[in-house]
């Protein structure tokens, strides 16, 4: 696999910045086995096969708190995996998804803007909704999306972008993405 680092394009997308496409479109891998949509990474292809992005900021550097993106795909799916480091996790945090033309709004409630239509959705919390007296960890997405409904084509390049904004406790306003032109494999 390519390196990555070279490959990483950071999108403004919280501050409306500009991105300058890879030379070469980035492949989604095949899976090699189901993947249960349960906010879990427990198959092994998260981990072995997934493509993965770790989100930047506009200042060209790893987000903090941290976030990724993790894609991968069957015949008839798309699998969005998304990491969120979160220390307060609010009702309100979320990440938007672009794939080709269309957009997601996944929030950490476990809904998302527009529904997902004949596909899924989970979310997996490690701390405590919209409870700032404790410290929480993360959480995690697992998205299925009908690779119809994705404009993701097997025979062109399509523009991927996910992003996140996020407020540490006490801490200002971050806000993080990731982007690139995907193809897949």
């Amino acid at each position: 696999m390519r390196s990555l680092a070279v490959l990483l394009v950071v999108v403004g997308a919280c501050r409306g910045h500009a991105a300058t496409p890879p030379a070469e479109p980035l492949s989604i891998p095949t899976t090699t086995g189901p993947i249960k949509i349960d906010g879990e990474w427990d198959e092994p292809d998260w981990s072995k096969r997934a493509l993965r992005g770790q989100f930047l900021g506009d200042d060209g550097q790893l987000s903090r708190p941290s976030s990724e993106i993790r894609l991968l795909h069957d015949a008839g799916h798309v699998y969005v995996g998304l990491y969120a480091a979160d220390d307060n996790i609010q009702s309100t945090d979320a990440f938007v998804v672009k794939l080709g033309g269309h957009q997601w709004t996944v929030y950490a409630t476990g809904k998302s803007d527009p529904a997902v239509e004949a596909g899924a959705l989970a979310i997996d919390k490690d701390g405590t909704l919209d409870d700032p007296s404790n410290h929480d960890e993360e959480w995690i997405v697992e998205l299925a999306l009908p690779i119809a409904a994705t404009g993701i084509a097997a025979t062109g390049p399509t523009a991927v972008a996910a992003s996140r904004c996020d407020t540490p406790l006490e801490q200002p306003q971050r806000c993080t993405a990731w982007s690139g032109e995907v193809r897949l494999q």
